[in-house]
């Protein structure tokens, strides 16, 4: 299979990645995602959005059509103010970016384990001020705070990504009980806040019997701590006759669950299954290239170094 995903789906690396600089300002506002730095002010509990608002009044700012919101933590700050002036900020501005289509906000850092400390909160405003939005990815810490989103209906948003450490209770059925009719590409970020398989299932069952996303073709459940279910409940439902990829990449996957995907035919019609860096023997390993998908496994670790039995981790915890 020669397509990339990005190809056969709506992701940020469909678009050039440009960091704004005003000295140059808006040149390729169709093909380049362009990202601006909002860094807090020198010990005060504020964020410099002047950046922001230097990017508004570019003469091309109306044709942009993806947006990168990197938003800069500092522990002085109470550790939901980061994020709330820039919602407020960009919400603000619908008015000004009628064309977007993508949009990432979130920690401008990557931490090797996703252990951001940018609190995430409310993300309503958003999807209700960018009712055309079709890309929506948010980095950051999805626990202390309430995402504000259940129930919520947007009809344009064909790919959301949550990426986090540690996502709790609260904010994990808000996401699943979002209404979003034309979604095709879901990553979900688990971690180890979520500690009952049970209240897990339950709230993924209406995702994988197709009644919530029913265009839904890309699944990715990554840094779970309960890998192999997800795996064995995943191949017993109808949505892994219609999905192009499965990710469960950097969780506790074992042979167990392995087995699971390689004795459902189903799985051969995928284009990528990707489970890398799980807990997948060298043997096991072999088997699964042998499907009829691409199949990414790389960075396997013994399930010894992360412990044993149902008490392994996922790889964003070693």
């Amino acid at each position: 299979m020669s397509e990339s995903i990005s190809q056969l789906f709506l992701k940020l690396e469909n678009w050039k990645f440009q960091q704004f600089n005003p000295q140059v300002g808006i040149t390729n506002p169709e093909n380049n995602a362009y990202a601006i730095q909002f860094q807090p002010e020198h010990r005060s509990k504020n964020i410099n959005l002047e950046p922001f608002y230097n990017f508004l009044k570019d003469s091309q700012a109306s044709k942009i059509q993806a947006l990168i919101c990197q938003i800069e933590y500092e522990n002085y700050l109470n550790d939901n103010i980061c994020f709330g002036i820039v919602l407020e900020a960009l919400c603000d501005a619908y008015e000004k970016l009628p064309n977007l289509q993508a949009l990432f906000i979130g920690d401008a850092e990557q931490h090797e384990y996703r252990k951001s400390k940018l609190a995430v909160f409310d993300i309503r405003p958003i999807l209700e001020a960018f009712p055309n939005l079709e890309l929506l990815k948010i980095r950051g810490q999805f626990y202390e705070y309430l995402l504000e989103c259940e129930t919520l209906i947007h009809e344009n948003l064909k790919t959301l990504i949550i990426e986090t450490a540690d996502i709790d209770e609260r904010n994990f059925s808000q996401i699943c009980a979002l209404q979003l009719p034309n979604l095709e590409c879901l990553e979900l970020w688990l971690g180890r806040q979520l500690d009952h398989s049970t209240f897990i299932m339950d709230r993924l069952t209406p995702i994988l019997f197709g009644e919530s996303f029913p265009n839904l073709a890309y699944l990715g459940l990554r840094s779970s701590e309960f890998s192999d279910l997800l795996a064995e409940n995943i191949v017993q439902s109808p949505i892994i006759e219609r999905l192009l990829v499965l990710d469960l990449s950097m969780g506790n996957l074992s042979n167990y669950g392995a087995e699971a995907l390689l004795n459902c035919p189903a799985i051969n019609q995928l284009h990528t299954l990707n489970i890398s860096n799980n807990c997948l023997s060298e043997s096991m390993v072999q088997r699964l290239l042998q499907l009829n998908c691409q199949v990414i496994a790389d960075e396997q670790e013994d399930e010894i170094e992360r412990g044993c039995g149902g008490s392994r981790y996922s790889a964003l915890h070693e």
